[in-house]
């Protein structure tokens, strides 16, 4: 998979909205001169006037055909150059009353998936997935949408209304909500205005469009013009040239941002294939087969988020003892702070040739030789309930208390059978819709790593055992051994902090990098998890067995 200049893509027909939603660091906008669209690589395009292909003066003023053309489905296939890297799914059906005369029954649901695999440096990726769901009006008025977008391990929701006098939205990450009202009209659109807007009403050559809607996650209302500015003869993925219609499109986020794609369509406004810039990324409208080929797997092996290693470790699960050797491949957004810091149970040594060696011990030993240890005292927040770690929520004390046994447990023995409780009392998924709370997990009874940390965490607060919740990347024999995303919990017991890992159901293995900890008593889960993030693509990571003897 090839890595975009900006280390970050943002995929498909919302690419313009995503890397704000997920509060990636800000790449600089893009302006592209008048011919950036038609690359040299891209042979056969024509100037309209020079072929005698004009379009009066009027024809921009020509009423846009907005009425429902009907039900429609599509598959896009995503690549970065050559590399395949994800997929998009879109369903356009007309509600029950779609079809009658009142007008005010009628609607129409639309709903995309999409899924972008993302390298960050050259052998860290993660994934990228967007759902979204909404109710138009059948000439494309926004009634009521839903957007789920999960960025590795960060997973924001935005929900949006439309009422007499408005757009209301509320956004939900972690426990932070926050809502948003913005001035609506009919002429606004919905999420899917783009594409849309082209099948319903094809433009011609020399025609443009403008019309206003609204980015799914950050929220923010924006304003899209579309210019057809030629016919074009462009590959398609199947390799062989096409001529199309050429639209350029700019989206204008406010505040002096703006964001520019193309879109190739044909005469009949089926969009064939789209490109942004600012990615190099390029979308290719095609069928199922061919947009998900590869992808799913490639998904599974990468987990959430994963970075490659240069060796392998052998059961992973019973060591007590490991060292990495970290190669710096980026400098962090902070240049003065490394990206790895000394932890409890994690000593950091910086060697000559600006790597870092670091050692992860469960053995209570302190090594020498240069190595740094990290520790932090106990504070309120370790130890009271919050928005997430809801520790006096009825649930979770109730499995506290019959977790506790006959209460002669001391603080570590007390500790570790609160880890086999949260094992035995939660299914494991590879990844979760969201970012639950500990009373949620108990409910559900399942989820993901971090769903496991934070139920854990929970239940030694409601055992008046200080914790916290701890975010890095741990070993995974796979064919391509690597790291990949997890949580675990830290426990305060007998005057020191204790690594528990819920997902096995004891004390933690060493086979672990703790990138950050957090008491997540900051409700807003983006702000906690952006360090793991900032990780990936800033290390080369290989297993230093030699390590065992520092």
């Amino acid at each position: 998979m090839r890595t975009c200049k900006t280390g970050w893509i943002a995929g498909g027909l919302l690419v313009a909205t995503l890397l704000g939603g997920c509060d990636v660091p800000e790449r600089v906008p893009l302006v592209p001169p008048p011919d950036l669209y038609r690359a040299s690589d891209e042979p056969g395009q024509s100037d309209p006037q020079a072929s005698g292909e004009t379009v009066a003066r009027e024809e921009n003023l020509k009423s846009e055909d907005r009425k429902f053309p009907g039900d429609f489905e599509a598959w896009d296939a995503y690549f970065v150059g050559d590399t395949h890297v994800g997929y998009s799914h879109i369903t356009v059906v007309g509600g029950e009353d779609a079809d009658r005369s009142d007008a005010k029954k009628q609607h129409v649901d639309l709903n995309i998936e999409d899924c972008l695999l993302i390298n960050r440096g050259p052998a860290s990726a993660f994934v990228q997935r967007h759902s979204h769901q909404s109710s138009e009006t059948i000439d494309g008025q926004l009634l009521h949408y839903k957007s789920h977008l999960s960025v590795g391990p960060i997973i924001t929701t935005c929900e949006g209304t439309v009422d007499e006098s408005g757009l209301n939205v509320v956004k939900t990450r972690g426990a932070a909500v926050s809502t948003h009202r913005f001035a609506w009209s009919d002429e606004h659109r919905g999420l899917l205005a783009v594409e849309e807007s082209i099948r319903r009403s094809p433009l011609r050559i020399g025609q443009k469009r403008t019309f206003q809607t609204v980015s799914p996650i950050q929220p923010l209302a924006t304003t899209v013009r579309l210019h057809c500015v030629a016919k074009a003869t462009v590959p398609l993925i199947d390799g062989k040239p096409h001529e199309l219609l050429e639209i350029d499109v700019e989206t204008d986020l406010g505040e002096d941002r703006k964001s520019y794609h193309v879109i190739w369509a044909e005469p009949d406004g089926t969009i064939r294939r789209a490109l942004y810039p600012a990615s190099n990324l390029v979308t290719y409208r095609t069928d199922k087969e061919v947009a998900v080929k590869d992808i799913e797997s490639q998904q599974a092996a990468i987990a959430i988020a994963s970075i490659l290693t240069n060796s392998t470790l052998e059961r992973p699960s019973e060591t007590k003892r490991v060292g990495f050797k970290l190669v710096r491949t980026a400098l962090p957004i902070d240049e003065e702070k490394s990206t790895i810091q000394p932890q409890p149970n994690q000593f950091v040594r910086k060697l000559d040739d600006a790597s870092v060696l670091v050692l992860v011990s469960r053995l209570g030993e302190t090594p020498r030789n240069g190595f740094q240890q990290g520790s932090f005292l106990v504070t309120d927040a370790d130890q009271k309930p919050n928005a997430i770690i809801d520790s006096a929520e009825t649930m979770v004390r109730r499995i506290a208390q019959a977790s506790g046994g006959s209460g002669k447990l001391g603080e570590r023995e007390l500790a570790i059978e609160l880890a086999r409780s949260a094992n035995r009392l939660t299914q494991l998924k590879s990844s979760s819709d969201t970012f639950q709370r500990a009373s949620e997990v108990a409910r559900n009874a399942q989820g993901d790593s971090t769903a496991y940390a934070v139920l854990l965490a929970a239940l030694l607060r409601a055992k008046a055992i200080p914790s916290r919740v701890a975010f890095g990347f741990r070993y995974q024999e796979t064919p391509t051994p690597r790291m990949v995303y997890h949580a675990w919990t830290l426990a305060f017991v007998d005057g020191d902090w204790l690594s528990l890992d819920a997902t096995t159901g004891g004390i933690a293995a060493a086979d672990r990098l703790t990138v950050t900890t957090s008491d997540l008593s900051n409700q807003d889960i983006g702000e906690v998890m952006m360090p793991v993030l900032d990780f990936l693509g800033a290390y080369e990571i290989e297993i230093v067995t030699s390590a065992t003897r520092y």
